[in-house]
């Protein structure tokens, strides 16, 4: 009985310091890409508390900044700065940083594989077809049913793909193509 008293505390002391080390990293990563994009910390972890994404789930925080730094930008059709964007550049300058690069939501959709939904990962794109007649819209997945895209009602906001309005509006999902 003692020696599996033992074995169970020098258990629960390694699984303690592993959890602790993970912790420091992960708080490390996230102090670096804050200090890196000149994004105040307490701030950004304060817009995931507000979107409800799991910040230790992101494994892409690079582009969570991006999201930080484009939330609540206005819609506009063909806009591509910060005074208004549509949903394809948007999601084209989470994926590139480009300024001056264009890309239609079918031309993004054309770059990608096949997922199917059940297999959506972080950073996969999302098509809708808006308008009746084939995809026309793009977003970009996230975690947890969310993702990202510029509305144009809201601008960029993030959005439930099991909300009625997206999930009736749903085409697929494309992983892009690494070329």
């Amino acid at each position: 009985m003692r020696n599996i008293t033992i074995a169970l505390t020098l258990f629960i002391v390694f699984f303690t310091q592993e959890r602790v080390q993970a912790s420091n990293g992960f708080c490390t990563a996230l102090e670096k890409i804050c200090d890196q994009k000149d994004i105040n910390i307490d701030a950004f972890s304060n817009f995931f508390q507000k979107i409800n994404i799991n910040i230790r789930k992101a494994s892409d925080l690079s582009m969570y900044t991006k999201i930080f730094n484009w939330w609540h930008t206005p819609y506009q059709y063909g806009g591509k700065t910060k005074k208004g964007i549509d949903c394809s550049n948007y999601v084209y300058k989470l994926m590139n940083d480009c300024a001056d690069s264009y890309a239609t939501s079918r031309q993004l959709a054309d770059l990608t594989e096949y997922v199917d939904r059940e297999e959506l990962k972080e950073g996969d794109l999302v098509f809708f077809n808006m308008k009746g007649y084939g995809i026309s819209h793009v977003g970009v997945y996230l975690q947890d049913g969310k993702f990202t895209h510029s509305s144009s009602s809201q601008g960029v906001t993030i959005s439930s793909l099991n909300d009625a309005y997206w999930d009736k509006r749903y085409c697929r999902a494309g992983r892009i193509v690494q070329q």
